[in-house]
């Protein structure tokens, strides 16, 4: 599987997703991780993701992409962007939930797809702002689908 076919959340200090740094990185010949922090603002941070930043980078030029480190930068990526997900639950939307007798039930994530399930409120207007405060807090790329847990 591609790297571009894995769409996910690389840099999770800036909230840049894959599908923005192909872009930048084809339109662009972004050619080192330095001209995509300067483009798209990735690998600005930490620096955590700076081996998927140069792993898609090769991929734009053609060139075999090792896969025991393809597995690592993925296995980074899942932990990162979870903690990520799981702290913007807890800091960001949980008091809004508490303040209306709801909480976060489940959570489920899969690259860019988000999907929590709340207990204890199926105003719709909660569940939207459960949406609107991940995309802020995380990635605008996010698709986020909040399910009433029966």
């Amino acid at each position: 599987m591609s790297s571009e076919s894995r769409r996910r959340l690389v840099c999770r200090c800036r909230g840049i997703a894959s599908p923005r740094i192909f872009a930048a990185a084809r339109s662009e010949g972004l050619a080192d991780v330095a001209a995509v922090t300067k483009s798209v603002r990735a690998g600005g941070g930490c620096t955590l993701c700076h081996p998927e930043i140069e792993e898609i980078l090769a991929e734009v030029r053609g060139e075999p992409i090792d896969a025991a480190l393809g597995i690592e930068n993925q296995m980074v990526c899942r932990q990162e962007t979870l903690a990520r997900i799981e702290g913007s639950l807890s800091s960001r939307v949980a008091p809004h939930l508490a303040a209306r007798g709801a909480r976060v039930v489940d959570l489920h994530v899969d690259g860019l797809q988000v999907r929590v399930r709340v207990a204890g409120s199926s105003d719709p207007e909660l569940l939207h702002l459960v949406a609107q405060q991940l995309r802020r807090a995380v990635c605008d790329d996010l698709e986020v689908q909040v399910e009433i847990a029966l």
